[in-house]
């Protein structure tokens, strides 16, 4: 059986990948803090382990942890992230380093642990956005932590060839999940203005941003590396 660690799979964009792995038959290692990790773990018959992606002392030990009792890893995916908004001007410090700390720091970490672990022709995809390419206001540490994480697929893409590893990334666009859903309830979110920028008219589906993955993962893509998928509905096409 497979074997696919997926880090932040408690909710959302990653805990729909962890259902679209189980669906496609892999075991599934969960590694998030958040304790419905271990509901996504066990609802996908796989290991929860509660892991801060922002300590690499604690991601070399979780990886190591894991392949001892399951083996090496075929697939890596990074879909931990947080994003904490504001005007740049008016945005803390503390904010700061904490997107920083996670999305991008996060994402290197954890693939930098699991490096040693990793099955010879292993797959690695980052979770990115669409806001590496597209400025939005109130959002310059997410912006700049994933165009971040896009630079460092390409370049672990090169570094990682010669060992048969791939390594890509998504980047999703609008998408429902319980954030965006939460954001619109409090009043801080209108989708109107967002929708009507995204040429098909709707949010993207945690469903279709997982389908974008397992297909980077799967060996009809065994020729692609530091390749970013696009998963937006136009929105970034529309300008």
């Amino acid at each position: 059986m497979r074997h696919a660690v997926v880090t932040g799979g408690a909710k959302g964009i990653g805990l729909g990948i962890v259902r679209a792995l189980a669906a496609e038959g892999w075991r599934c290692s969960v590694l998030d803090l958040d304790p419905l990790g271990a509901a996504a773990a066990a609802e996908a018959g796989g290991d929860h382990l509660s892991v801060d992606v922002t300590r690499p002392d604690d991601l070399r030990a979780a990886f190591a942890s894991l392949a001892a009792r399951i083996g090496p890893v075929d697939a890596l995916v990074n879909a931990a992230g947080i994003n904490l908004t504001g005007p740049a001007e008016e945005l803390s410090d503390e904010d700061w380093r904490r997107v920083i700390d996670v999305d991008l720091s996060g994402t290197f970490f954890a693939c930098a642990a699991a490096f040693p672990w990793l099955a010879p022709d292993a797959s690695v995809v980052n979770v990115a956005s669409v806001m590496a390419s597209r400025a939005r206001a109130g959002r310059v540490a997410y912006s700049a932590a994933k165009a971040g994480v896009v630079a460092m697929t390409r370049t672990l893409a090169i570094e990682w060839a010669d060992r048969g590893v791939r390594v890509n990334a998504v980047a999703p666009g609008w998408t429902d999940t319980p954030l965006i859903r939460g954001q619109v309830a409090a009043g801080t979110l209108d989708l109107g203005p967002v929708l009507r920028r995204v040429p098909m008219g709707r949010l993207a589906t945690v469903d279709e941003v997982a389908a974008a993955v397992l297909f980077l993962l799967d060996e009809r893509a065994s020729f692609v590396t530091g390749h970013v998928l696009v998963v937006d509905g136009g929105y970034l096409a529309a300008g």
